[in-house]
């Protein structure tokens, strides 16, 4: 008889705080685990944020994990898993990912394993978890029709950042998620704080939508990613992102400060937050800004602007 390895999958939007929900759960975690990354930019950002040494870690980058694009590598990464000593697989998706196709994913993969006999383990699908911004949702569910879709998918839903928002924003935006998934349990909470209890009692594997993702190449927002190779005014950093914020909605990723220190930036919408703290990173690593236009639309151009704006005419280099 195959082991079981139980699989959660975690979407949300760009800045709800998927990551730093995932962090806290596998700081309660005794069980051993595996993470799937997915990052919308060419570059990962938030495995940084989560590395630890026991951790087994994989990251898919340039899109959505549902999009054809990258669905035949993930797959791919979850086979692999089935041959590492995990007991859980946790699946952070991307921000602009739309989890519609997970029921057709699933079966994919199970027809793959039924031609594979060596495999002695195998996947226990337990459902999916939205993370929500309370401050930003109402906003982004009216732009990007992913927003939606991830609520209607999840069996748990967390009101993330409540603390930033009046008790008649949270009532509306209870009334909301009602309208999209009346099914779901929903768990307020700040700072992506949740007992890990909650994976069992509440996570169920039945809300799930049998439908096509509506993740395409077409319709995919622009991103850039800069390469940081100098050091930095934290607070040019915030003026510059803050000039962009109109056309950029996610803006993430390391760089260092004139003070030689590792500063973590991770803005979205009109909030801005660069973090300088400790970081599982060596100093003379490589530093990347990930942005994340509003639409397919070509803004390296004004980014460059805003760029020699604030820090003087250096070449930028995109990767």
């Amino acid at each position: 008889m195959k082991k079981n390895i139980q699989l959660y999958l975690i979407s949300g939007f760009l800045g709800s705080g998927k990551t730093t929900f995932l962090k806290q759960l596998l700081e309660q975690s005794n069980k051993k685990v595996g993470v799937i990354v997915n990052e919308f930019g060419s570059v990962g950002i938030d495995g940084k944020v989560l590395q630890k040494e026991d951790l087994k870690m994989v990251e898919i980058n340039n899109g959505s994990i549902f999009c054809a694009c990258l669905k035949g590598g993930f797959v791919k990464a979850l086979v692999a898993f089935l041959e590492k000593p995990i007991d859980v697989l946790f699946i952070e998706a991307s921000g602009m990912a739309d989890p519609s196709g997970m029921k057709n994913l699933l079966e994919q993969l199970t027809v793959l394993l039924e031609k594979n006999s060596e495999i002695t383990q195998q996947f226990e699908y337990k459902g999916s978890i939205c993370i929500v911004d309370a401050v930003r949702f109402e906003d982004f569910s009216e732009m990007f029709q992913p927003v939606t879709n991830q609520v209607r998918n999840s069996s748990l839903i967390i009101i993330n950042k409540v603390d930033e928002v009046s008790e008649t924003k949270l009532k509306k935006l209870y009334i909301k998620l009602s309208q999209l998934n009346n099914k779901a349990y929903v768990y307020e909470t700040s700072f992506g704080q949740m007992p890990i209890e909650l994976l069992d009692s509440k996570v169920n594997p039945n809300v799930v939508l049998d439908q096509k993702s509506t993740n395409t190449i077409n319709n995919r927002p622009k991103s850039y990613t800069i390469q940081m190779k100098d050091m930095y005014d934290v607070e040019k950093m915030k003026d510059f992102y803050l000039e962009l914020s109109n056309d950029v909605i996610r803006f993430k990723g390391f760089f260092k400060t004139l003070e030689g220190e590792i500063a973590h930036a991770d803005c979205v919408g009109d909030y801005i937050k660069i973090d300088i703290k400790s970081y599982n990173i060596n100093i003379n690593d490589s530093f990347e800004i990930v942005m994340i236009g509003k639409s397919g639309e070509d803004y390296s151009k004004r980014i460059m602007q805003t760029w020699n704006k604030h820090f003087g005419k250096k070449v930028i280099c995109f990767k």
